[in-house]
């Protein structure tokens, strides 16, 4: 019934898409290496690794331990700071979580960890709860609309209370009891969701394939708001869930629509789109993929169309912009940003002005065939990338040299996540690596 998910106007049809090409204290530290076993591989494009060398010295923030992840891109304002783990990362266990790749297109919606268990789907319709200590299963609730339609791509799950939401390719959403497993409530839309809801303040928020967001009621599941954007004739799997701060939602659509809402009563607070301004862009894909992130009163927005726009999130005042193309989430600590553009530059700039401070060049093909980078992961001053064929790549934040590096025997296609001092990595072979 669904076949993938550009929409083109006028047509039922859905085809995949898939472009996945890869806090107020300055903080520093002496760099020290931190070596893993394994087989070492290069990295780089070339002998010239650096592109840019630091011509400042970088300030970020100091570590922070969390205890949970549980939504997509940890919090509800999209921010990655800077987690605490250990100094040298070593593997500390595997666990199959079965068939999870959604029909071979290196797709997985994000997992989510909260109290040692981990919440994620697979392909034969089922939404699970397995014990990261000893890998057994704790429940697993079978998605029967999906199962009578044969069609199991989840948009994303968020943990909120004692309570599970997933929505689905299906148009689906569900409330499920996160301690046995049991629906709570159902709700179904005649639209597609390829992205997490966002809960908040007794509401959840989705966003549809089609540009429109909807605000539920978290007990009832009825709607309470919602809100339709232009239609877009190209768009790309998968995307960010919106973010919010105070009571300022802010969400994009694939037209490269940027709306903050109230989100009390769904009234503007103030639009903007991409698509506007003096940035030139070689591409006609106007979706925003990376995470928009939210620190302090600023909104980051990083986007496909090579166009990265920085805002007054309380009245969209923008204060600058740059040309970069991203899918990728972005790191936000201390006087800096990091984030990996698509073609395959992991870049440090200023955060105030979007000034350059270093980068460095990925190497994006091996033995013909692209190479997919995920992450970055700022912990505990390692900046972590994983990569389409197994390697765990870790670089200083400061210069962005190699700290370490590792080749595992499967393809990450996931970004990692942290819990605690844990960082987990998802192979699309089905395999939970847990690096400690």
């Amino acid at each position: 019934m669904f076949e993938g998910i550009i929409r083109l106007r006028n047509v039922k049809c859905y085809f995949f898409l898939i472009f996945l090409i890869i806090y107020s204290c300055a903080y520093f530290e002496k760099e020290k290496d931190t070596i893993l076993p394994g087989k070492r591989e290069s990295v780089f494009t070339s002998n010239e690794k650096t592109l840019k060398k630091a011509n400042k010295r970088v300030k970020i923030t100091p570590p922070i331990s969390i205890d949970s992840w549980k939504q997509q891109h940890q919090n509800v304002e999209n921010h990655l700071f800077h987690f605490e783990s250990n100094p040298r990362l070593k593997l500390i266990k595997r666990i199959n979580l079965g068939d999870i790749n959604f029909k071979n297109l290196q797709y997985i919606p994000p997992p989510v960890i909260e109290d040692d268990i981990i919440y994620y789907s697979d392909n034969d319709f089922y939404i699970l709860a397995k014990s990261l200590e000893s890998g057994k299963v704790i429940w697993k609730k079978e998605l029967e609309l999906e199962e009578s339609e044969n069609f199991s791509f989840i948009g994303g799950i968020s943990l909120e209370g004692n309570n599970v939401f997933v929505t689905t390719g299906l148009g689906n959403i569900y409330k499920i009891n996160k301690t046995n497993g049991k629906d709570v409530w159902t709700k179904r839309f005649f639209m597609q969701f390829s992205r997490p809801p966002l809960v908040y303040k007794n509401k959840v928020f989705v966003i549809s394939d089609d540009n429109q967001v909807l605000a539920l009621n978290v007990n009832s599941g009825d709607t309470l708001w919602s809100h339709i954007g232009n239609i877009e004739e190209v768009s790309i799997l998968g995307g960010s869930k919106p973010a919010i701060k105070g009571e300022t939602l802010v969400v994009t659509y694939s037209s490269g629509e940027i709306y903050a809402f109230n989100q009390l009563d769904g009234s503007i607070v103030w639009f903007d789109n991409s698509n506007s301004g003096s940035i030139f862009s070689r591409t006609n894909v106007n979706d925003i993929q990376s995470p928009l992130t939210i620190e302090n009163d600023t909104l980051y927005v990083p986007t496909f169309s090579e166009k990265l726009l920085v805002y007054n999130l309380s009245n969209g005042k923008k204060k600058w912009d740059l040309k970069l193309s991203s899918i990728n989430p972005m790191v936000i600590s201390g006087d800096v940003i990091f984030i990996l553009d698509t073609s395959g530059k992991l870049i440090c700039i200023e955060k105030k002005s979007g000034k350059l401070t270093w980068a460095v060049q990925l190497m994006m093909k091996k033995d013909g065939k692209e190479i997919i980078w995920n992450g970055p992961l700022l912990s505990s001053n390692k900046l972590i990338l994983v990569s389409s064929y197994g390697l765990v790549l870790s670089l200083s934040p400061f210069t962005g040299k190699i700290l370490s590096k590792i080749n595992f025997d499967e393809n990450f296609i996931n970004n990692p996540i942290q819990v605690k001092k844990s960082i987990y990595l998802i192979s699309k072979q089905g395999t939970l690596f847990i690096l400690g």
